[in-house]
C-alpha cells in the first residue's frame, strides 16, 4: 500500500501543495481505496482555524486528519514547551497512522530532523509507521546541500526515499540554477519533475499530480 511521509528541505517550500498532488494522483489511480491525509503537527495557528490538512483536502478532494496542533509558530518540542502543552511523541504518532487503512500521505513540519520532543524528530515517525519519504525541494540557494542531508539521514535510518520533486515556491527560479540543481541530485535521487511557480494553487496542484505516475 502506498504510505508515504511528505518531508522537506526546509519550511516553507511547499510540502502540503505537494501533499495535495500526492493525494489527487493516488485519489485518481484507485476508486476503491481513496488516500487520506494526515498533518503529523501543526504549529502556527489557533484551535479552529483550517490548517495545512485542511488546505491540501480541499486542493485533492482527500480525506484529511490532523494528529496534534500548537499556537506558537516553531517547531514542536519548543511550541509545546510554550503551550506547557504535552509534547508528541514518534510512537503515539505513528500507531495513529497504523489505524488508517488506505493509502496514505502523511506531512511532516519543515525538514525531517524537526524535533517532535527532545530525543525524536519526524524521521522517528516513518522508521516506526514504514513510510517512503517524498522530499520537497525548496528551488532556493542551501537546496543542494539540505537535499543531501536529508537523503543521508533516510539512508542512515532506513527510510525508503521514493524521490524528490523541486518547487519554486514563491518566484521562477533562474533556468541555469535549475539545471545546477538537477544535475547535482541527478543520480542520488529519483526526480519527480518540477513544479513550477503558479498563484493557481489548484491548477498547481493538478499539474504536480502528473508527476507522481511512477508511483502509481
Amino acid at each position: 500500500m502506498h504510505r508515504y511521509l511528505v518531508t522537506g528541505t526546509d519550511t516553507d517550500v511547499g510540502k502540503t501543495r505537494v501533499t495535495a498532488a500526492l493525494a489527487l494522483a493516488l485519489r485518481d489511480a484507485s476508486a476503491t481505496k481513496p488516500p487520506t491525509i494526515v498533518k503529523l503537527v501543526q504549529t502556527g495557528l489557533a484551535p479552529g482555524v483550517p490548517g495545512d490538512a485542511a488546505r491540501a483536502g480541499k486542493l485533492s478532494g482527500a480525506r484529511y486528519l490532523e494528529f496534534a496542533r500548537y499556537t506558537k509558530a516553531a517547531d514542536p518540542f519548543s511550541a509545546a514547551l510554550a503551550q506547557g502543552a504535552p509534547e508528541v511523541h514518534a510512537r503515539e504518532l505513528a500507531d495513529a497512522l497504523a489505524s488508517i487503512e488506505s493509502p496514505l500521505v502523511a506531512e511532516g513540519a519543515g525538514g525531517i530532523m524537526v524535533p517532535l520532543n527532545a530525543r525524536e524528530h519526524f524521521g522517528h515517525v516513518a522508521v516506526l509507521a514504514k513510510l517512503s519519504a517524498v522530499i520537497v525541494v525548496g528551488l532556493r540557494l542551501g537546496c543542494i546541500n539540505h537535499a543531501l542531508l536529508t537523503l543521508m539521514l533516510c539512508r542512515q535510518l532506513g527510510i525508503p526515499v521514493a524521490g524528490a520533486i523541486l518547487v519554486d515556491r514563491f518566484a521562477p527560479s533562474p533556468p541555469d540554477y535549475r539545471e545546477d540543481v538537477l544535475r547535482t541530485l541527478q543520480g542520488k535521487l529519483d526526480i519527480f519533475g518540477i513544479l513550477p511557480f503558479a498563484t493557481d494553487e489548484a491548477a498547481s496542484v493538478r499539474a504536480a499530480s502528473k508527476l507522481f505516475s511512477s508511483l502509481l
